[in-house]
């Protein structure tokens, strides 16, 4: 599975429409039927480079398609999204 440019389209717009401190997952969801969507602490992905970074959130693509995740950068190879909302800091 990979993700297309207008489901990648959607998760920034949709991201960027949702006020900080907002759970922007059940939007997501029901927007992007099938695509694996996750959210974590920015702690959690420190050290990790986002796809995309949009100003309250940022963007990880992950390989769900096995046991384990794993992150990837190119969206062909995708088949999620891990969402992590931005420290204000």
């Amino acid at each position: 599975m990979s993700l297309s440019n207008q489901q990648l389209e959607t998760i920034a717009k949709v991201l960027s429409a949702i006020a900080p401190g907002t759970n922007p997952l059940p939007v997501l969801r029901r927007e992007l039927e099938g695509v694996s969507v996750s959210r974590c602490e920015a702690d959690d992905m420190s050290g990790e480079t986002p796809y995309r970074s949009l100003p309250s959130f940022d963007v990880f693509l992950v390989d769900a398609a096995s046991h384990c995740r794993r992150l990837v950068a190119d969206p062909m190879e995708a088949s999620g999204v891990i969402v992590s909302a931005r420290s204000s800091s």
